[in-house]
């Protein structure tokens, strides 16, 4: 009888240590899902680099990405998508409707930035052209060597910049900076002979306004209408 009570008593206690053991794997497993999930939601918020050496990058729209970048080929961000930086060396980048970056590089390829876009850098372009659609906020600074800058209804918050490319500044553009016309002095443009003869041509329409001043560091066709230009016309050539 009294050994029947011991085996009882033992069972008793096995029992107990396995239950303790059960509830603490439980709550290791939840603790694994909970920090699975939490790394998962963190990954998520910061958005996955894209990266490669040649082919077309596509951003779907609403997706949100870190840093796109290819070495041939163009990059696409589809309506309501976001990313960091974006850049290519050989293609173009085309930005549509209601999409978030911070900044936008191309060497050999051309930026079409779409409407209601929100750039909190800047967007720089060698061999390309630099055209925004209306509702559009550079935070930062718009900059070309070679290639036309086109804005219509878009807030500029500093500089614009080019060597040897037009800007067009229309239908309610405001720029908080200067716009910079470099000359031929730096030595990629003698280099390669960029430019040319050819006067880039500066047009700034009535209904727009560039709250800094034009320097000029070379020969150009000036385009203002009266009022338009806050600052002074500054020649350093």
């Amino acid at each position: 009888m009294e050994n029947c009570q011991k085996q009882i008593k033992k069972g008793e206690q096995e029992m107990r240590a396995i239950s303790h053991k059960l509830r603490l794997s439980t709550a290791t497993i939840l603790a694994m899902v909970l920090g699975s999930y939490l790394f998962a939601a963190n990954a998520d918020a910061q958005g996955r680099d894209i990266s490669r050496i040649n082919g077309t990058i596509n951003v779907e729209s609403g997706e949100r990405v870190g840093d796109v970048s290819t070495v041939n080929g163009s990059v696409s961000l589809a309506r309501g998508s976001s990313a960091s930086e974006v850049t290519t060396v050989n293609g173009g980048i085309d930005i549509s409707d209601q999409v978030s970056i911070f900044h936008a590089e191309t060497v050999n390829g051309g930026i079409r930035v779409g409407e209601g876009v929100t750039v909190s850098g800047s967007l720089e372009s060698v061999n390309g052209g630099i055209r925004i659609d209306a509702g559009t906020v550079i935070e930062q600074h718009i900059e070309t060597v070679n290639g036309r800058i086109r804005l219509t209804s878009t807030q500029v918050g500093n500089n614009i910049e080019t060597s040897n490319g037009d800007i067009d500044i229309r239908d309610g553009s405001v720029v908080e900076g200067d716009i910079v016309v470099h000359g031929r002095k730096r030595w990629w443009d003698r280099l390669f002979n960029w430019g040319g003869s050819q006067r880039p041509e500066i047009t700034i329409d009535s209904s727009s306004a560039v709250r800094g001043d034009i320097h000029i560091y070379r020969e150009v066709d000036l385009n203002i209408a009266d009022g338009s230009l806050n600052g002074s016309e500054i020649e350093h050539f």
